[in-house]
């Protein structure tokens, strides 16, 4: 059987990773052992930006207490969660994808064994227009974002580590993503 994988999309607020997710999950729908993970977050889902579970901060503790997610954590006033299939869909083989945290990649390598880390970034001021567009934030608090954006190391157990830039069309970040995971379902890397 063949080894599954868990590929990480990191980056920074208003990088577009939702956005490539969207696009990449559409262009790879043929492909059913590549499988895109449904995050649940302590906010109102918009339907737009992200495409989410909501739960209440309450709830989400309880359910992290009880051992729902496989990785979970906070970032930004807010608790993320992975639901415990996306460890049950490595285990039988298949390349799973989820949007997290940069913070929790050592735990991802604990968790799922083997990841690779595809890191969306996009031109600053890129990112202040995004952050700004979805209208969760001011122009002040956007900038403040950016502004706290930090290196991060990749943890060395990674088996990959790709870095693609969506400032221009949508399509070219869709297309290098997509052609990632495809060389991963193959088994390429």
């Amino acid at each position: 059987m063949r080894k599954g994988m868990f590929v990480a999309i990191v980056g920074p607020s208003g990088a577009g990773k939702d956005t490539v997710i969207r696009a990449v999950a559409e262009a790879v729908h043929d492909q059913p052992d590549i499988i895109f993970v449904r995050r649940v977050i302590t906010r109102l889902s918009d339907g737009v930006t992200e495409d989410h579970d909501t739960m209440a901060p309450e709830a989400f503790a309880a359910g992290r207490a009880a051992g729902m997610f496989c990785l979970s954590w906070g970032a930004h006033g807010l608790f993320y969660g992975l639901p415990h299939s996306a460890l049950d869909a490595v285990h039988w083989g298949n390349t799973v994808v989820a949007n997290v945290s940069r913070s929790v990649l050592t735990e991802a390598v604990r968790t799922f064994g083997r990841v690779a880390v595809v890191e969306i970034t996009a031109d600053p001021e890129i990112l202040l227009n995004r952050i700004v567009a979805r209208g969760r934030e001011s122009g002040e608090e956007a900038r403040g974002r950016i502004g706290r954006t930090v290196a991060f190391n990749v943890p060395n157990a990674v088996c990959r580590y790709v870095r693609v830039d969506n400032s221009g069309p949508i399509d070219v970040a869709k297309d290098q993503v997509a052609e990632i995971l495809s060389s991963s379902s193959r088994g390429a890397w």
